[in-house]
């Protein structure tokens, strides 16, 4: 939950927050709107291919695990929901401890003692919510059909880290170097889209989504289906080089950059220094610290990212989703 206020209004802002979280009410009828709403948003998204398709590669991924399915969960189990559900929830998420982040030009004793006088008949500890069963996955490629007329959307990829990990930062170089950075830079849009003219859209990540679960190293192509083996084999082809070959120092010297360059677009608002502050908290990291992510990138040298290359990224562990047309 976010309120944004102007900085001399902080103390109305924090009542405020502290009256949703402390005292919230959840009227049935606005209860079952938001099912509705976020139903009808679940099927838009079951209408969009590439949608369809991904929802089939975190199945072949994290199943059993709670991130298989979409966030949205599905129909039946949102138009189950209760008012007393999400009060239910609610109270045992509180009962668990309130984070609280205040970014902005204000000041922050005053902001503690405020902050410790309105939470101070926070309730006694629950028990913790129950730990979500383990990531898995499925074996075998995954086949998905959707209703594209002549477009194919191939995922590629497995497990890697969570946020916590001490190669995170090394992956994060990796990922630039495969395709995630700006434009159609990294390995695989240069070669998919750009060489071989395989892909209207070509891009890769090495820990995507990671949190306190595992993150994912994910290519993806949008090609057409007489295509989308040869994608699928350039993918595949380029993720070993990444793995046996190594990088190339020029190439750890311009993802160094990228990702550098980036920070300070991170950090413009008070909203966004807020932001880093509860990520900051939730993962026990000083991410709040622009030293210590530059401090991070320095440390790394070709040698300790093609390492975290070889500890992480497994050529023959690959799984592979794609949609094609229905029928095709």
């Amino acid at each position: 939950m976010a309120v944004d206020a102007l900085a001399r209004d902080w103390e109305l802002a924090l009542e405020w927050a502290a009256e949703l979280l402390l005292a919230p009410s959840f009227p049935e009828d606005r209860c079952t709107w938001l099912a509705k709403q976020a139903t009808a948003e679940l099927e838009s998204l079951a209408d969009q291919p590439e949608v369809k398709t991904l929802w089939g590669f975190l199945d072949q991924l994290y199943r059993p695990h709670p991130r298989c399915r979409p966030l949205h969960g599905d129909t039946e189990s949102l138009l189950r929901l209760t008012p007393d559900d999400c009060a239910g929830f609610h109270g045992r998420a509180l009962g668990n401890g309130v984070t609280a982040c205040v970014a902005g030009v204000v000041d922050e004793d005053a902001v503690g003692r405020k902050l410790a006088s309105l939470f101070a008949g926070l309730p006694a500890g629950e028990e913790p919510l129950p730990e979500p069963p383990a990531p898995v996955g499925t074996s075998g490629p995954r086949r998905v059909e959707t209703e594209a007329e002549d477009q194919a959307h191939l995922y590629v990829g497995h497990l890697t880290v969570p946020r916590r990990h001490p190669d995170y930062t090394a992956l994060e170089v990796l990922a630039v170097i495969l395709g995630s950075g700006a434009g159609l830079t990294g390995r695989i849009p240069n070669r998919i889209r750009e060489s071989e003219g395989l892909a209207y859209s070509a891009h890769a990540q090495v820990v995507s989504g990671a949190g306190l679960d595992p993150g994912r190293l994910v290519a993806y192509v949008g090609t057409s289906p007489a295509t989308v083996e040869r994608a699928q084999s350039g993918v595949i082809e380029e993720i070993t080089r990444l793995v046996e070959g190594g990088i190339e120092e020029s190439e750890l010297e311009e993802a160094r950059a990228y990702l550098l360059g980036r920070e300070p677009f991170r950090r413009e608002t008070a909203r966004q220094w807020a932001d880093i502050l509860t990520e900051a908290e939730h993962y026990g990291l000083p991410l709040e610290d622009p030293d210590q992510r530059k401090a991070e990138l320095a440390v790394l040298d070709k040698a300790a990212v093609e390492a975290a290359a070889r500890r992480h990224i497994k050529p023959g562990e690959l799984k592979v989703t794609v949609g094609m047309p229905e029928g095709s």
